[in-house]
């Protein structure tokens, strides 16, 4: 089945971590789509001073204002995927005007594309970090749960040619359930990774997560010698998440976006707490935030 993917560009030819992570994480991608999507803020400082031109939607109407700087940047995007290993079946670049700030902006286009995945580079992931840990702008998290997100959310940073292979979180809850559900829908075709199912905890409270887990990657084809089972403890679950993926060096984490301590109540976070961690402490791999 072909995936789609959006990946979000800034204005920063330096900071193409989203891109560069798909370059190096998969090994074929030729039945893949992607939509690069730059958000265009009309009353920045990054707009003073500069040679603007008018850039044309996929659709063919001109709606935006692209910097010189973000134009850069969609052209290297563009390069990367061309010289990388992947051969993209779709590529399609999608310029935006600000309208409720970059992450709204993001997740409602994400709404919209119905794409497999949202995937944020440092700037996009700062901004998603910033308006998460600010529990006192309530405008801001209404705004967030009125535009939902659908869709998983891919939080890369710089890649490292060595990390392979994924670290699937799960505890039990249906947000564990389904990040292992797009693990496996994924990585049913990326043979050269592996899936470490990782539990916080007692190994016989973990059987039965584990067990459910196996099942669901099972339908996605996943070999069962590509599937392991791992535990571990640590005085954060965030913490002994980081800790065994650097143990592993893995490329990416998998993660409910809410876990089994979340409770969805009036003016509660988007995230989780222990996601809310991962989001502000993981350095190294990626970080795959599934609703």
């Amino acid at each position: 089945m072909k995936k789609n993917f959006l990946v979000t560009v800034s204005n920063d030819i330096e900071n193409l971590y989203g891109i560069r992570f798909l370059c190096s994480f998969f090994d074929r991608l030729s039945e893949h789509r992607i939509t690069l999507l730059h958000i265009c803020r009309q009353d920045g400082g990054d707009m003073a001073g500069t040679l603007n031109q008018m850039w044309a939607n996929p659709e063919g109407e001109s709606d935006s204002q692209l910097t010189v700087g973000a134009r850069r940047c969609l052209k290297r995007a563009g390069e990367l995927l061309t010289e990388s290993r992947m051969a993209v079946e779709l590529l399609k670049t999608k310029v935006v005007a600000e309208r409720y700030g970059k992450v709204q902006d993001i997740l409602a286009e994400g709404r919209q594309g119905l794409y497999d995945a949202i995937i944020l580079g440092r700037r996009a992931s700062y901004a998603l970090q910033w308006l998460v840990e600010r529990p006192a702008d309530e405008i801001a998290r209404n705004m967030l749960r009125d535009h939902g997100c659908s869709s998983p959310l891919w939080v890369c940073p710089d890649p490292e040619p060595s990390r392979k292979n994924v670290l699937a979180c799960v505890d039990g809850s249906e947000h564990s359930l389904r990040a292992v559900d797009h693990v496996g829908y994924i990585l049913s075709r990326q043979i050269h990774h592996t899936i470490t199912l990782f539990h916080v905890g007692g190994e016989a409270q973990a059987g039965e997560f584990f067990s459910e887990a196996e099942k669901i990657l099972a339908e996605h084809g996943i070999a069962p010698e590509r599937v392991s089972r791992k535990t571990g403890w640590g005085l954060t679950v965030a913490g002994a998440i980081i800790a065994a993926a650097e143990e592993g060096g893995y490329a990416a984490i998998a993660i409910g976006q809410q876990g089994t301590g979340h409770r969805d109540m009036p003016g509660g976070s988007l995230l989780g707490s222990t996601t809310e961690k991962l989001l502000g402490k993981l350095e190294r791999a990626a970080l795959w935030c599934c609703p």
